[in-house]
């Protein structure tokens, strides 16, 4: 498919280049805009933007519908709202808290950027040209380990940051703004016992920043997968930072590896973590903060679960793996 020409000429306005060869990448979830890879051409006296003649570049260019649909059905008012929301958030984030990251935990620099009422236009660093050309849809235990430790940098990166600018909690599947869904659920122990979770997260002595939408399609990878980089930064908020580690692995693991290899990749979140938090925070909060968010794993499953459940009953996504899990956080909240 073509790129919107409307887009391509926003994007030679806002970068004052000329643009060359364009393709789309997607279209945004519920028609809200598009993604779409393109190369820029000429100088341009602009500080934000390279002079190298043919700087190829990833844009996500924002432009809400006028008519509300949803894949699923949930088109309401209260979501459209949502969404606008989470197009400001990363906004934000690529434009004052991108720069925090590092190789570590790295994420495209923002080149250009622009803002006319909801609609929006950022303009990325093209991570296939830094080597992180690779996408997958699924992975085994050794390939999700980069992304595991992509997130534990990360979180140690913005342990304890308060910014209102972002989600006040992180995930586009919170309790709070997941009210509808909620409703939708059908009677059980689970939706009993939802707000008793949610509130276990919510009110965690350590929280850091979340990426809140971690899944396996939003890294782009190495061609071995032994390094990834994140992008889609929408859903970024406060939170216990095994909410994307659980999202994550649910997202990317089959339910084998999930059975056999979560303890695997939790181990090595808080090995990881350890390594970058244990000299700034000392050694006795860590082990806090680590005991705290290991009990919390379970519940961001059943967090999670319970979103679904409401959400979309028959996802994939709903498995004997998360069922456990879940069960696990009904039995400690009965304790």
């Amino acid at each position: 498919m073509k790129v919107d020409e409307t887009h391509r000429r926003w994007l030679s306005h806002v970068t004052g280049r000329e643009v060359g060869e364009s393709s789309l990448i997607q279209q945004l979830w519920s028609g809200y805009g598009a993604c779409f890879r393109a190369r820029l051409r000429g100088n341009c006296d602009s500080a934000m933007v390279s002079s190298d003649n043919n700087q190829h570049v990833v844009v996500k260019c924002v432009q809400p519908p006028k008519d509300m649909s949803h894949p699923r059905g949930w088109s309401s008012r209260h979501a459209h709202e949502r969404k606008i929301r989470s197009f400001d958030v990363e906004h934000y984030f690529y434009t004052n808290l991108q720069r925090l990251t590092d190789e570590n935990c790295k994420t495209p620099h923002c080149i250009a950027h622009d803002n006319i009422e909801s609609n929006s236009l950022l303009v990325l660093e093209d991570l296939d040209g830094l080597g992180f050309s690779a996408r997958a849809t699924s992975l085994s235990i050794d390939q999700a380990l980069p992304v595991i430790k992509w997130l534990a940098h990360f979180h140690a990166t913005f342990l304890s940051i308060k910014d209102e600018n972002v989600w006040k909690e992180g995930t586009y599947w919170h309790l709070s703004t997941r009210l509808e869904e909620f409703d939708a659920m059908p009677d059980s122990p689970l939706k009993h016992a939802a707000r008793d979770i949610s509130d276990a997260l919510d009110n965690a002595t350590f929280k850091s920043l979340l990426h809140g939408d971690a899944k396996v399609a939003n890294f782009c990878f190495t061609p071995a997968f032994d390094d990834c980089a994140a992008v889609d930064f929408q859903y970024t908020g406060h939170g216990v930072g095994v909410k994307d580690v659980a999202y994550f692995i649910g997202s990317a693991l089959s339910k084998d590896d999930q059975l056999h290899g979560t303890d695997t990749c939790i181990n090595y979140y808080f090995s990881v973590l350890r390594s970058r938090l244990v000299d700034t925070i000392g050694r006795s909060a860590f082990s806090q903060l680590e005991q705290e968010w290991r009990r919390l794993y379970s519940f961001a499953c059943a967090d999670f679960y319970r979103f679904l459940a409401g959400w979309s009953p028959d996802h994939w996504k709903i498995n004997d793996v998360l069922e456990m899990h879940s069960q696990h956080a009904l039995n400690q909240q009965e304790k």
